[in-house]
């Protein structure tokens, strides 16, 4: 996939980012209404399944092996182990608004803007080749890594090779979860959403920022990101 090429492996990206970080709140100003909302992750009930893929990548890095360099191991499953038949076009956007603190217009803008962000989402896929990563968890956890190290890091990003590593490990933490392996299609499809959305809404952000020269919105990106990283490597959502 070539709009970003995060420069390290999967491990080194979780232990830099996220080892200095500290707490923050998981609240922020909507720039849209300029009203509080939360952040999408905040939302997800099973953070837990994402902090042990994402705590599997960075148990990885003490191994001595790199996996930037190692190549993906013969016994990795299948990326199906992954996917989900989705049981609705999309399940999280109006969910995710539903923030009772909000007007319903502002609820509905909201919903708009995380509808959008999932289509944008499934059309990049398209454009790069990439359909396989649509309705796949593993896929938009590698997503998550990718956007919250680039906007963290000014704009960095990873080779294919790199992504292709990072796909495969997370592809194979999640095939021996059980929890995920038994969540139903409905459950797949409300991770699935919630971690793109949360990926994409920084990402955009940040573009935004750059865009209209604008640094608090650059700030803000990078609070959000930060904020996610810290809610799934300490498995705390709220």
């Amino acid at each position: 996939m070539t709009w970003v090429r995060p420069i390290m492996a999967g491990t080194a990206i979780a232990t830099t980012l996220l080892l200095p970080l500290q707490p923050a709140k998981a609240q922020f100003t909507n720039p849209y209404t300029f009203n509080t909302w939360n952040n999408p992750i905040s939302s997800s009930a099973d953070t837990a399944i994402m902090n042990r893929a994402f705590q599997r990548m960075v148990a990885g890095s003490s191994s001595g092996t790199s996996a930037a360099v190692s190549p993906v191991a013969a016994s990795s499953a299948p990326l199906g182990a992954s996917s989900f038949r989705p049981v609705a076009r999309q399940l999280m956007p109006q969910q995710l608004a539903g923030d009772p603190t909000l007007s319903p217009t502002d609820q509905q803008q909201l919903a708009n803007l995380y509808a959008e962000l999932l289509a944008n989402y499934h059309h990049w896929l398209v454009e790069e080749g990439e359909q396989r990563l649509q309705h796949n968890v593993a896929g938009a956890m590698m997503y998550l890594l990718l956007t919250s190290h680039y906007v963290l890091n000014d704009g960095e990003e990873l080779s294919q090779v790199e992504q292709d590593v990072i796909l495969q490990n997370f592809n194979n933490a999640l095939a021996s979860d059980a929890h995920f392996q038994f969540l139903s299609a409905r459950g797949k499809q409300e991770l699935y959403e919630t971690i793109v959305i949360s990926a994409a809404l920084p990402l955009a952000l940040y573009f935004q920022g750059q865009a209209d020269d604008d640094p608090s919105l650059i700030t803000q990106a990078q609070a959000m990101a930060e904020a996610t990283l810290i809610a799934i490597l300490t498995d705390e959502a709220g």
